[in-house]
């Protein structure tokens, strides 16, 4: 894991100003890279006396020959050391004539299958990093690297080449490690986090408007987008390449063109097919997923998908795995017990942590300064990365993404029925439609929870994006132009959140759902906080479930095998055979949360005068969401969100000045 930075200039060389703020992109992400940092600059800046004073380590900092190339970059990284723990894994990383330069974010799981293809005929490899495997990937395959590579990853590449000078900056399929950029008519600058890019002096810290409505609408901002006006994120999947002209993107990889076919295409798998592969897939991922030199854990709830894993694990491990669970003071909360079980039958290294909401507001401060980007969600994944770094554990398996992967969401098993629902809807006039609401929520007063009624409102301009925004939305729109004090106009103005509007039409039904499951709730929430929470205390978090191979065989199987029976997840438990105790699948689905609506209540008082701060949302509907929370009509997310909303305005103002 580590923190990129980096400056490359569209016209002219590189700077004095770049390389500082690159540095200070740096230490604005030391969190990121405890154990290292590294420096690549242009050699004729170097000799010209041109470098601020922290860049004239000789140790930290090298130079590529820059005669003639243009555009020129600055590289910079802070390096938290997984693989090859000396320095020389150090980056950015230089191949030997010292043309390529490499900055990586990440891990690539099958770097031992590339090193061993790529060292055929080749000069022998200088570490035992998979940063040398994407640099020596890259110098053979050229952009097609990334096709090669099983892992997650962002990483930033510069060939200093005269005859024809490139950046590229690539982030992996799944978007599990993150990339951000800015460009202006002199430099694109970029980070692996937004408030990096704000510390390099080189860009303006203006307010993104339509930020503060995804948030409010899905309790995250939606890639491409950021809080800061101009500052875009590299999406899952997506290469930028920066040559003689402007920058260009393209998508390598897209999640889409494995979902079957309507009506279906050739013969699918049979059943007991598809779990005999899944097992594979699932044996396979977990198994490359333990590689590294440093104590590595699971983050064990006691739900099916972190058990999977540690079943699966211990049994690759020659000593026990050790495993990390979060208990707490509401006893109807949390799966310690379910925990404990997994962890006795097979013999972990087991780790609770007890939490009680003294504990947990004493805990909020660091979160908000940990918090990159507006979240509703996270808190769960700062406070067992701390515990995980207490426990002298440096990397973590995760269960993030099995959800996805196997449908286990209660929304998807109705995917097919609410994706129907959207296309009635669409086919009736405005008038008409707007009257099946209103019968809706009047009907559905007694028995729907009044979130769920606030938000049928999205049905009014039926798509996938409004289906999803129904079943997965924070707020609905009425909610949102009341808290920011907008009109219909100016909120419709904005468009919809996603910029692909699900699943195309000859898609599978049901599967659209599925895909926005991924492309916006896992790569935009869960994805980000758990790296984002997990650096702040120099963890690493590996998820097993988002291996690329398993995703694409698993999006690509009919419903029909992902929701047979009655059992949760009933794929993937034929898949684990035998291996998980019914305990542990037999029971309601509960996921890994904090108490956080007593917790709240508890201080309902203190956290309602805290929304108000900053002034961004509108008192009276501020008002009108702590009462609804306090009286039980509203989940405690949607209290929650305007806490976030105003500390992090207020945090974002506090850094400006």
């Amino acid at each position: 894991m580590c923190g990129l930075a980096g400056v490359v200039r569209l016209s002219g060389r590189p700077s004095g100003e770049d390389v500082g703020a690159v540095l200070s992109m740096l230490d604005a992400q030391a969190h990121r890279g405890p154990d290292d940092w590294g420096l690549v600059v242009p050699r004729s800046l170097a000799q010209g006396g041109g470098l601020p004073v922290a860049a004239r380590d000789p140790d930290h900092v090298r130079t590529y020959d820059d005669d003639g190339v243009r555009p020129g970059a600055v590289l910079g990284a802070r390096r938290l050391s997984i693989l090859d723990l000396t320095s020389r894994g150090r980056m950015p990383m230089g191949e030997a004539r010292g043309r390529l330069w490499l900055a990586h974010n990440g891990e690539i799981y099958n770097h031992v299958e590339l090193r061993r293809e790529l060292a055929s005929g080749a000069a022998p490899f200088c570490s035992a990093t998979d940063t040398e495997v994407i640099l020596r990937g890259y110098a053979r395959w050229g952009d097609e690297v990334v096709t090669r590579l099983r892992g997650m990853f962002a990483f930033a590449l510069f060939d200093a080449t005269p005859a024809r000078p490139r950046l590229v900056l690539a982030r992996d399929r799944l978007g599990i490690k993150p990339l951000y950029y800015y460009r202006d008519g002199e430099r694109l600058v970029w980070a692996s986090e937004v408030r990096a890019l704000l510390r390099s002096g080189l860009v303006p810290d203006e307010a993104n408007p339509e930020a503060l409505v995804r948030f409010l609408q899905l309790g995250s901002i939606p890639a491409p987008r950021t809080t800061v006006k101009g500052v875009m994120a590299l999406e899952a999947g997506h290469c930028l390449t920066v040559e003689a002209g402007p920058p260009e993107i393209r998508r390598f990889w897209d999640l889409t063109a494995f979902i079957p076919a309507r009506g279906g295409q050739g013969t699918p798998p049979r059943r007991a097919e598809a779990v005999a592969q899944t097992r594979a897939l699932l044996e396979d991922a977990v198994e490359l997923h333990l590689v590294g030199d440093v104590p590595l854990g699971v983050f064990l709830s006691g739900g099916i998908d972190s058990s999977a894993l540690v079943a699966l694990a211990s049994q690759r491990r020659d000593r026990p795995l050790t495993t990390l669970s979060v208990g707490f003071d509401e006893p109807a909360y949390g799966e310690v017990a379910h925990a404990r079980r997994v962890a006795r039958r097979f013999k972990t290294d087991h780790r609770e942590i007890l939490l009680d909401a003294r504990g947990f507001f004493d805990a909020v401060p660091g979160f908000f300064r940990a918090m990159d980007e507006p979240t509703v969600d996270g808190v769960n994944t700062y406070v067992v990365a701390a515990a995980a770094r207490r426990e002298g554990v440096t990397a973590v398996l995760s269960g993030t993404g099995g959800d996805e992967v196997f449908w286990g969401y209660r929304h998807l098993r109705h995917g097919a029925w609410l994706e129907g629902a959207g296309r009635v809807m669409a086919a009736l006039p405005g008038r008409a439609r707007r009257g099946v609401i209103r019968a809706a929520r009047y009907g559905g007063a007694r028995v729907m929870p009044r979130g769920a009624l606030d938000r049928l409102d999205y049905f009014e301009r039926p798509s996938t994006s409004g289906v999803y925004l129904m079943v997965r939305g924070l707020y609905g729109a009425g909610q949102v132009r009341d808290l920011l004090g907008i009109g219909a106009a100016e909120l419709d103005a904005y468009g919809p959140p996603f910029a692909a509007d699900g699943a195309p039409p000859a898609r599978a039904a049901g599967h659209a759902l599925g895909l926005a499951e991924f492309t916006h709730y896992l790569q935009d929430q869960l994805l980000k906080d758990t790296d984002v929470m997990s650096m702040a205390h120099s963890v690493e978090v590996r998820v097993p479930f988002l291996d690329h191979r398993l995703v694409e065989y698993a999006v690509g199987l009919p419903a029909r095998i992902k929701l047979a029976g009655a059992r949760p997840k009933p794929l993937l438990l034929a898949a684990l055979g035998d291996v998980l105790p019914s305990e542990t699948w037999d029971r309601p689905k509960m996921g890994f949360t904090l108490p956080f609506a007593p917790w709240l209540r508890r201080r309902a008082p203190e956290l309602r005068a805290r929304s108000l701060e900053g002034g961004c949302l509108g008192r009276k509907a501020v008002e009108r969401v702590w009462d609804g929370f306090e009286a039980g009509r509203l989940h405690w997310s949607r209290a929650w969100a305007l806490v976030v909303l105003a500390r992090f305005a207020a945090g974002r103002d506090k850094a400006a000045a």
